[in-house]
């Protein structure tokens, strides 16, 4: 779970430290600088824990009558921010205590907050004890727990600390010997004899994962050589695609052809195309899906409708644009196993 860090947050919305409010759309902006790893279509969620988290300290109060809606998240419209939530210059001072040739030639004389100074005092005592970091490279995670006891410390970027401390020539995870690990993406073979390489088709809902594998597994078409399934909008985990026992040469996606189905497939592709995994649509997939029956789903004008649907294969668009429009919505479990068995057989 990706966790923002609250005092580099108040530090990008309030650097003068004077308060005052801000739009939720300023604050998602100044999010994204935080953690650009987080896929887009995953924002929402993230900014309204992170408003959830910074009223629970104080750091902020949200408006209450007055929303937005963005993605499937409702968010209030503004913070207002009062103007004792950054540190003051009465409490930035410098560390204190003597440093380490890795850190005291860039941090002896910063001036630093109670957060600031607690990481930098824990990273010197660390290399300290470790000899300059002569250990084995762990999980991220695990060392934010061995030097603070709180293993999403460093989850944001910049981690704890925020970029005073953080950045080349400073704080690095390879000073720290830790790594990002990407999340495990759940994904099956679709023969028992792997190949060295070869296509995966990913999907968003667990019915239609097993359904694909059923499917898959008692035709003659080898389209694929494995389904993936990514659990709604946690696209993560399709970063760890070129850590699987085979090379991924493609990844086809199917969603739910509704808004948030098309924004989480957009993201999902753009995850595989960052780890170098080719990604698209799977086209004949999504012809299927779009000949099913639909539901009542949420309206979309015209723009945002055109919007949604570049994703998809051109000749799909007009139809499903439509369909947006309209308010109708098909998800993928429209796509029964004899639906799918029909079409590969």
């Amino acid at each position: 779970m990706t966790v923002v860090d609250l005092d580099a947050l108040v530090s990008l919305l309030d650097p003068d430290g004077r308060g005052g409010r801000r739009h939720v759309d300023d604050v998602a902006a100044a999010i994204r600088r935080l953690v650009i790893h987080v896929d887009a279509a995953a924002v929402p969620q993230l900014v309204s824990d992170t408003i959830r988290r910074g009223e629970e300290q104080g750091r902020w109060s949200a408006t209450r009558t007055a929303t937005v809606r963005r993605g499937q998240a409702t968010l209030p419209k503004a913070l207002m921010l009062s103007s004792d939530t950054r540190a003051t210059t009465r409490t930035l001072r410098p560390v204190g205590v003597p440093l380490r040739d890795e850190l005291a030639r860039w941090a002896a004389n910063l001036r630093l907050s109670p957060t600031q100074r607690q990481l930098l005092v824990a990273v010197n005592e660390w290399l300290r004890r470790t000899d300059g970091g002569d250990v084995p490279v762990v999980a991220a995670a695990e060392r934010a727990y061995e030097l603070l006891g709180d293993e999403k410390a460093f989850d944001s970027w910049p981690p704890r600390g925020g970029a005073i401390l953080w950045g080349l020539g400073r704080l690095t995870f390879e000073l720290l010997r830790c790594e990002r690990t990407a999340t495990p993406l759940t994904w099956e073979p679709v023969t028992s004899l792997l190949g060295a390489a070869g296509p995966m088709v990913c999907v968003e809902n667990h019915a239609t994962f097993r359904t694909l594998l059923r499917v898959l597994r008692t035709s003659s078409s080898r389209r694929w050589a494995g389904v993936a399934w990514v659990q709604g909008r946690n696209t993560a985990p399709l970063a760890s695609l070129p850590d699987l026992p085979f090379l991924v040469t493609r990844l086809d996606y199917l969603g739910d052809l509704d808004p948030a189905g098309l924004a989480i497939a957009a993201a999902a592709c753009a995850t595989g195309d960052r780890v170098g995994v080719p990604a698209g649509p799977a086209d004949r997939l999504w012809a299927l899906l779009i000949d099913q029956p639909s539901r009542v789903g949420r309206n979309v004008d015209e723009i945002d409708a055109l919007q949604l649907v570049a994703w998809l294969p051109e000749e799909l668009r007009e139809r499903a644009s439509a369909l947006l429009v309209a308010g109708r919505a098909i998800p993928q479990e429209a796509l029964r196993f004899d639906v799918l068995a029909d079409a590969f057989d």
